[in-house]
């Protein structure tokens, strides 16, 4: 088994049981193309194309995480990173993730700010919240 495929393997089931345990969030993903779509939608059209849905996604979301910095005066700026599984969807910036309750209601949204990290498993993103912007 190459490092890469037991990357996912291993994120897989890490993401599994985290959201098992509530260390994980169960989330939907929109794209900016999605979100483009929806905007241009018209309902009074016979012939529009279905509106696109969601992807869901199992993502992990780091509150108030420090950044100091690296050069001589460094600055603590408390951020939030979500975490996405690469097999599950290929997160942009602009997208939008929100966050689900127990109940599968909608509970909290960001938007893709800026990507932190990739790697053959995962993707990381700093966000903002929709109500920050």
């Amino acid at each position: 088994m190459s490092q890469a495929a037991f990357l996912r393997s291993f994120d897989s089931a890490a993401f599994a049981g985290f959201l098992a345990s509530g260390l994980a969030d169960a989330a939907r993903y929109l794209s900016p193309a999605a979100l483009e779509a929806i905007a241009a939608h018209d309902p009074e059209d016979p012939d529009a194309p279905p509106l696109p849905e969601p992807q869901p996604c199992t993502v992990l979301v780091d509150r108030n995480v420090a950044d100091f910095g690296d050069d001589g005066a460094p600055v603590n700026v408390g951020r939030i990173r979500v975490t996405f599984l690469g097999a599950e969807v290929s997160p942009e910036r602009q997208g939008l993730v929100t966050l689900l309750d127990d109940a599968g209601n909608e509970a909290e949204t960001f938007e893709l700010a800026q990507r932190v990290a990739t790697d053959e498993s995962v993707r990381a993103w700093w966000v903002k919240g929709v109500d920050d912007a």
